[in-house]
């Protein structure tokens, strides 16, 4: 029998959609910090609370996206969406101050939190379920291509001041969102069954589902690791001279995790998620002790093939294990959930971290760094093994 057709026009518009998002939060999370240290005079905390304030409004919006995704159209939701992420990036160039540029990241991220929810939620509903793992791992590559690509965007550019060109980078690709968010077909399948089974009065069910809380937790965890990265390699690598090696981190981070990624979807499918998952979080600690050492180019880059082999194949694993917990007509509060680990995971980390290295140094943020991915490799462990006793005990009593 042939597997159902993964690369569709819809398919691909939604994932190209999800690049353009993320490559513009990743541009403007790299620029943002150096320009705020630079030119306004803040410091690595208020460098920090940038992303912990777009996070944060992402975060509370995100559990009412996932209930109109779950009863409106996801078609208008996402258009509306896209018009309303593109509107807050014509403001930065006018930015002058640090209290301007917070009430800026509050209303951009409202934005995002909204947008991330819709298109996740149609890319788990236009991918063909036997093809999950992979379809995942290829539409979360877009965000992990953006992941590193917007980071050299944004660095390079700010290296030479050139902070607005990347403001203008990021007005374009909203728009070419808009558009696409106009073209794409959204299916509608399953909408009878979304509304009678999901009630108009919102409760706690809307913003966490059991059953997907326990991999929810991990992708927390693990994500409060990786703002480390996110949020102060640039200004690390810029302390220490290391600005070139930096990008070529990111690059290289990109590069293995396009090679590797889709494999790890197709190997999750076929073998099971469990035996990915533990590969890749060791990777992910292997890089983190690289990073935390004394720094040269040669070893940061190193960090970065092998972080890029690790944190980056496992977040879309976990992704489609969040997803494929709940029924159908929950994906949209699945996706919230998901995003909303994420995001509270990069707020908090990089609020927290950028306050560890105000008082003891940049190197305190990757130490810190083992130590949750090594925490967030024991709660997978716990949390999926009581999953299996509680499978089996149901079986049992079945029987």
């Amino acid at each position: 029998m042939d597997k159902p057709k993964l690369w569709t026009k819809d398919f691909i518009n939604i994932t190209t959609i999800s690049f353009f998002i993320f490559l513009a939060f990743y541009i403007l999370l790299t620029a943002l910090p150096l320009q705020l240290t630079k030119e306004f005079r803040g410091g690595a905390d208020q460098a920090g609370l940038l992303l912990t304030l777009f996070l944060i409004a992402a975060i509370i919006i995100r559990p009412f996206a996932g209930k109109w995704v779950s009863v409106g159209s996801q078609k208008k939701i996402l258009i509306y969406s896209a018009a309303a992420f593109f509107i807050p990036t014509l403001f930065y160039p006018f930015v002058t101050n640090i209290r301007t540029l917070f009430i800026l990241r509050i209303i951009h991220g409202i934005t995002f939190g909204v947008i991330t929810t819709v298109k996740g939620t149609i890319s788990a509903e236009i991918i063909p379920d036997s093809r999950r793992g992979e379809g995942m791992s290829w539409f979360s590559l877009a965000m992990g291509l953006a992941m590193v690509i917007g980071p050299v965007i944004g660095l390079n550019l700010a290296n030479i001041g050139a902070y607005n060109t990347a403001y203008i980078i990021c007005i374009v690709i909203s728009v070419l969102n808009i558009f696409l968010s106009m073209v794409i077909h959204v299916p509608e399948q399953g909408k009878q069954e979304k509304v009678s089974k999901t009630s108009k009065r919102f409760d706690l069910n809307d913003l966490i589902d059991k059953k997907a809380a326990p991999f929810a937790l991990v992708v927390f965890i693990l994500a409060c690791a990786y703002s480390g990265i996110a949020s102060f390699l640039a200004l690390y690598a810029q302390e220490i001279n290391l600005v070139k090696a930096a990008s070529t981190f990111f690059i290289l981070y990109a590069g293995l995790m396009f090679v590797f990624r889709p494999f790890t979807g197709v190997w999750a499918d076929r073998y099971g998620a469990n035996k990915i998952v533990y590969p890749c979080i060791i990777l992910f600690a292997i890089g983190m002790v690289i990073l935390s050492l004394p720094q040269t180019a040669v070893i940061m880059i190193l960090a970065g093939a092998i972080i890029g082999i690790g944190y980056g194949s496992v977040t879309p694993i976990l992704q489609t294990q969040v997803i494929s917990s709940v029924e159908k007509h929950r994906f949209g509060i699945a996706n919230s959930l998901f995003f909303n680990s994420m995001d509270l995971g990069m707020a908090i980390g990089a609020f927290v971290l950028g306050i560890a290295a105000k008082s003891f140094g940049y190197s305190s943020v990757f130490i810190c760094g083992i130590v949750l991915i090594v925490a967030g490799g024991f709660a997978y462990f716990a949390l999926t093994g009581r999953r299996k006793n509680e499978d089996r005990h149901v079986v049992e009593e079945y029987n």
